[in-house]
């Protein structure tokens, strides 16, 4: 089977907190960068539409991750969310975990302004719910 490229609703190309607009798109490209150099059997597995997914997942989970700054969303949820269906489609759950301890590490350095650091703790805290996940036993 080909891994297609996404469809459906695509992710915030922005995120704004504290008066600061953040292009998504770059971040989450960079955010990718790093996880291939990390893990690079995955273009061979994936090849460019999984790059394309890296880019769209990482674009949900940065507006995520400033939307539960911000009170709006919980990331915690919508990270298990996409645990699950990743889960489902035989994706190694580690790896998101490392993803979301990767983008934590950028958005520390001020990707989100003066709210960077609070936005990297939900990032890092989501990492560590995913690593708990008991997906074998879940309904």
């Amino acid at each position: 089977m080909t891994l297609r490229r996404p469809s459906g609703t695509p992710p915030p190309a922005t995120a704004q907190i504290d008066g600061t607009a953040t292009q998504l798109a770059p971040l989450a490209t960079t955010i990718c960068e790093r996880y291939r150099l990390e893990f690079p059997d995955e273009a061979g597995r994936y090849g460019d539409a999984g790059n394309a997914w890296c880019r769209h997942d990482n674009q949900w989970l940065l507006s995520w991750a400033v939307s539960d700054v911000l009170g709006v969303t919980d990331l915690g949820e919508q990270v298990r969310w996409l645990a699950r269906v990743l889960h489902a489609r035989g994706f190694p759950l580690a790896r998101l975990v490392r993803d979301l301890e990767i983008a934590a590490e950028l958005v520390a350095h001020g990707a989100f302004g003066a709210a960077s650091a609070a936005v990297a703790e939900r990032l890092t805290a989501a990492a560590i719910a995913v690593a708990g996940m008991d997906l074998l036993g879940a309904p």
